[in-house]
């Protein structure tokens, strides 16, 4: 699709310019690339900027997504995306470019093996309506993006959202954003990024705000990625090494990486950790990250800082992997007890329910509970402020038995509610005032620090907790 005449048009710092499109009277900038694709030559190698240019080039078209197989795809299905992937969009309001407005960049979640930034679930108007530039960023995923390979770099899909930030950095000032006042929010695999982001010493200056929906830290220790890979590599039909993988059809690595994803009893048959609901996460490599996020996260904070963090999770997450599909009455007492082991964690004095109520509400609290709680809990000690939430309402999805799983929370944070997306994850009739009170906390957060309730403390530690009828916990 080509710009219309009269289409909203901004110079960079470096002189080049861009054209974009109107949506409802927003300015939308789509397909930005701020690195060169990472393949042929440079593919495993760290992000390479885009070149200044002279001229006008057109944004107008998202990007494509980094290659992966879609959540729901069949077995017999294509993976989707292209090479040309490392883009970002931006919605923004009219403003001159010395207007100073707040920006929120988003990064999306997806188990750092699926997901764009182009999905409708994601169109970031609402937030432009609001006040705010909003920009959405896309990184390397999968084995391209986090597979710990000999003498590549490591989290490469880490390398590539630190230079989006720094593009942001360069560059929103011609939006009229201030990158003095830059939010940086994600969900899931996206929160977990951030967490990895925020204890490393080349992230600094890049952000002043964060916000992470249902945070999942967990990293890979350097076997555990090993096994991995090999995992991968076996199913695939390729040797484990950047070489053989650069030469190998993308697509029988990428369906390698699905079946993994999807099949835990498979994980474990190959010797991935039961711990772990995806074969591929940021790698505790020694160089990059040298050490859990929230150990990083602790070094970081050793000198006040003036960073602040809205951080929570929803009531049901794992409900997402389980209810779909029937496997929540599938699940064994074996199935509990090896994820107990696997965790690490001390086996409950009281046993409720049916196991896969226990696993769900077991898995539920090590991915995403526990780190939401220890990361507000170190941010209230050591950063600016810390507010937390919880996310109560339960979906109808599933005959009910989705209920506040995880996800449901983004059609409401995103004003998104009417496409299909939101519809499978919140029904067809989700309540519009819950989205319009989270999506202005939100929006407040980043504008202000505060997103409207009382601030996570040591001495008084607070949940805003979103539901039918918000309200206020003590956690």
């Amino acid at each position: 699709m080509s710009a219309p005449a009269g289409a909203p048009e901004v110079q960079l710092s470096h002189g080049g310019r861009l054209l974009g499109s109107w949506q409802d009277g927003l300015r939308v900038f789509r397909g930005i690339r701020y690195a060169l694709p990472p393949f042929g030559e440079r593919r495993f190698a760290p992000p390479v900027p885009v070149a200044p240019w002279q001229g006008v080039r057109e944004a107008v078209d998202f990007g494509p997504a980094f290659p992966h197989w879609p959540r729901h795809a069949a077995p017999d299905a294509d993976p989707v995306g292209g090479e040309d992937a490392l883009s970002l969009n931006i919605w923004a309001p009219e403003a001159p470019p010395d207007a100073c407005v707040p920006v929120m960049v988003w990064v999306h979640g997806g188990g750092f093996v699926r997901g764009s930034a182009s999905e409708p679930l994601y169109d970031g108007a609402a937030f432009a309506r609001q006040g705010v530039v909003f920009v959405s960023i896309q990184y390397r995923l999968g084995v391209d993006g986090f597979a710990h390979l000999q003498d590549a770099p490591p989290n490469r899909g880490l390398l590539d959202q630190l230079m989006a930030l720094r593009w942001v950095q360069d560059h929103i000032g011609a939006w009229g954003g201030d990158a003095a006042k830059v939010t940086v929010f994600g969900q899931s695999a996206g929160a977990g990024a951030i967490a990895c982001l925020m204890g490393l010493p080349e992230a600094r200056g890049l952000f002043q705000r964060v916000i992470l929906q249902s945070p999942s830290v967990a990293c890979q220790t350097l076997d555990e990625a090993q096994a991995a890979l090999a995992a991968i590599c076996e199913l695939a039909g390729v040797a484990p090494d950047p070489v053989a993988l650069a030469k190998a059809p993308i697509a029988p690595v990428l369906r390698a990486v699905q079946r993994l994803t999807q099949d835990a009893g498979l994980r474990r048959m190959m010797g991935l950790a039961s711990r772990h609901l995806f074969p591929l996460r940021p790698v505790l490599d020694g160089r990059m990250l040298a050490a859990p996020p929230l150990d990083a996260l602790q070094t970081a904070l050793q000198q006040p800082t003036p960073l602040q963090l809205l951080v929570g999770h929803n009531a049901d997450e794992m409900r997402l992997y389980h209810v779909p599909g029937g496997g929540l009455d599938r699940i064994t007492e074996a199935d509990v007890i090896d994820f107990v082991r696997s965790a690490g964690l001390a086996w409950p004095s009281k046993q409720m329910g049916t196991p896969g109520e226990r696993l769900c509400a077991a898995q539920s609290d090590y991915h995403y509970a526990a780190p939401a709680a220890a990361l507000a809990q170190l941010a209230a000690t050591r950063a600016g402020s810390a507010h937390r939430y919880r996310f109560d309402w339960p979906s109808p999805a599933f005959e009910g038995r989705l209920g506040a799983a995880h996800g449901v929370e983004l059609p409401f944070v995103f004003g998104n509610l009417g496409n299909a997306a939101a519809r499978e994850l919140a029904g067809p009739a989700p309540p519009v005032e819950l989205s319009r009170r989270m999506q202005q906390a939100w929006v407040r957060f980043a504008q202000t620090g505060d997103p409207g309730w009382a601030a996570h403390t040591t001495s008084s530690p607070s949940v805003q907790v979103f539901g039918g009828q918000d309200s206020t916990a003590s956690g």
